[in-house]
């Protein structure tokens, strides 16, 4: 299992979410805190990371969930394709 990135700027709570949310929820975490860090910074100082994280986990989940006939795509490409942004948001 992948490790999370960074976990010491997480608050405790934000961080037993992203690691209890297992593979993809510590993929999001990553991606965002690697690819976004100045948004995903902006997230936590407004106490507004858990509900965006959230959802993110949530809608992506679905996606793969739903696209079962692309097994042969990976989780990342499947959630491309569904229109999902990879970005957390701004705020």
């Amino acid at each position: 299992m992948q490790s999370l990135y960074n976990p010491d700027i997480y608050p405790d709570q934000v961080r037993e979410t992203i690691l209890e949310s297992g593979q993809i929820g510590i993929e999001i975490a990553n991606r965002w805190m690697i690819g976004w860090p100045k948004r995903a910074v902006n997230l936590l100082v407004k106490d507004m990371y858990e509900d965006v994280f959230q959802y993110q986990l949530l809608q992506e989940q679905d996606a793969i969930a739903r696209a079962s006939n692309l097994s042969h795509l990976a989780p990342m490409e499947i959630v491309v394709m569904s229109g999902l942004s990879l970005e957390p948001p701004e705020m």
